[in-house]
């Protein structure tokens, strides 16, 4: 674990220095209270084994256009605890935000093509879908990708589309090999 946050950090304060030149002066829209999001990192942890990566897309600009997206790469027939890290601006992490306010926030998660499913989205204050942690489980060698979506104030959690402003939308390029 302290290995994991060595790496968070490493990875945050690389964005954070790359990202200060561009966003000094942002502030959040005062219209949504959405924040700036210039970060997102999937950190997976293999069960049962020693994988634990880091996978992050980086908006080194602020303008809601995600300009890095490293691939995710895992192992086949594996499953693995996922946490997810969001960033806002060049040098707040507000995932601990987040998930303070989970009953206004919801992390929609969709797999596509073949070789991996997500599951088990851990669940809000009121026993809602919250998605900040779920279980990534591979099978057969594939590509594809996965979409993270952040709501806030979504209208519905269990709809297809929960409604709410969107805080972010990434696509993130997945290879299960």
């Amino acid at each position: 674990m302290n290995n994991s946050k060595n790496r968070f950090s490493t990875i945050f304060l690389l964005v954070a220095a790359a990202s200060a030149v561009f966003l000094t002066g942002c502030k959040k829209d005062k219209a949504t209270e959405n924040e700036i999001i210039t970060m997102v990192v999937v950190h997976l942890t293999g069960i049962g084994t020693a994988f634990d990566t880091e996978f992050a897309a980086v908006d080194a600009d602020g303008d809601g256009i995600f300009n890095t997206i490293a691939p995710i790469e895992i192992p086949t027939n594996s499953v693995f605890n996922c946490h997810l890290h969001v960033v806002d601006g060049p040098l707040t992490d507000i995932t601990e935000e987040i998930e303070v306010e989970n009953t206004a926030h919801l992390f929609v998660i969709k797999t596509s093509g073949g070789g991996l499913s997500v599951s088990d989205l851990n669940t809000d204050d009121n026993g809602a879908p919250f998605g900040l942690e779920s279980t990534w489980t591979t099978s057969d060698a594939a590509t594809g990708s996965v979409q993270i979506t952040l709501y806030h104030e979504p209208t519905d959690k269990t709809a297809a589309d929960p409604g709410g402003e969107v805080d972010f939308d990434v696509v993130f390029p997945v290879k299960v090999q």
